[in-house]
């Protein structure tokens, strides 16, 4: 029988984060979905922690050097056989009910493109961001009203169709925004899924410290109200869990001034 979805997963040296999301697709009560991991040529155990999970669902595993993270997700969704492409991180978190809830609803409220809402994985830990994820998803969903819509981030789903149609992510920095606003030329509008939430790790604010990814979050979404594309020299990540296995926070309070202040110069810089 035909999964009702390709899930899509890129990695690039995740062993200690693409657990969690394993074991939770591994833990889904409706198996209505295939796992395709696109993974850029880890180093570390990951390859092998994806396929320990063999036996428990289907999982396809792909491989891309050098890595590239929409390259990436593209190659799974040409590689998919569902009807429907649902996109995760690898130190993303769902539900056991996840799966099920997402065919229900998708068939019900029918579309080309869902979003789910996003919150932070670390609950307890950071009460600001707590606070403020529920603006940053009525936001995204308000940005759908005008010409430069953005995404909720790397978690969505797509029909395959449409997605292949549209020609995919393009292979820019903040590609999750930017096929938002390809598909509105398109013609095509996102559902919003209230009841549908994906827990995100944050790892990176973990790394950067609060103030600095506090700062990002806001900027990042305000900045692509008015703007095109994001650039990046203005907010920048990398891929990798490599990058993470240390989380204290690095960045200091004296820290946060000077980066600040250099973000805004480059924007003043391009006006």
């Amino acid at each position: 029988m035909q999964p009702f979805f390709s899930i899509i997963i890129p990695t690039l040296n995740e062993e200690l984060f693409v657990n969690k999301i394993l074991g939770d697709l591994a833990k889904q009560k409706v198996k209505n979905f295939e796992l395709i991991v696109v993974d850029g040529n880890s180093q570390d155990k990951t390859q092998q922690m994806i396929l320990s999970y063999k036996k428990e669902m289907p999982i396809t595993l792909l491989k891309m050097n050098p890595p590239n993270l929409p390259l990436q997700k593209n190659l799974g969704a040409k590689q998919a056989k569902s009807p429907y492409l649902l996109f995760l991180d690898a130190d993303m978190s769902v539900s056991p009910s996840f799966t099920g809830v997402a065919e229900r609803l998708i068939k019900k409220k029918q579309g080309l493109v869902f979003q789910p809402y996003v919150f932070p994985l670390e609950k307890g830990d950071y009460q600001e961001f707590n606070a403020i994820y529920p603006f940053i998803n009525k936001l995204i969903e308000f940005s759908q009203n005008f010409n430069k819509p953005f995404s909720a981030g790397p978690a969505m789903f797509w029909e395959r169709k449409a997605f292949l149609t549209i020609g995919g992510f393009d292979n820019i920095f903040g590609e999750d925004h930017q096929i938002i606003r390809k598909a509105h030329n398109w013609g095509i509008r996102p559902k919003f899924l209230s009841r549908l939430k994906v827990l995100f790790s944050l790892r990176r604010m973990k790394k950067e410290g609060r103030l600095l990814s506090l700062y990002k979050l806001l900027y990042s979404h305000l900045y692509l109200l008015f703007n095109e594309k994001m650039k990046k020299k203005i907010i920048t990540y990398e891929m990798g869990g490599h990058l993470y296995k240390h989380l204290d926070e690095q960045r200091s309070k004296e820290d946060f001034i000077p980066r600040i202040k250099k973000i805004f110069r480059s924007i003043l810089l391009e006006q």
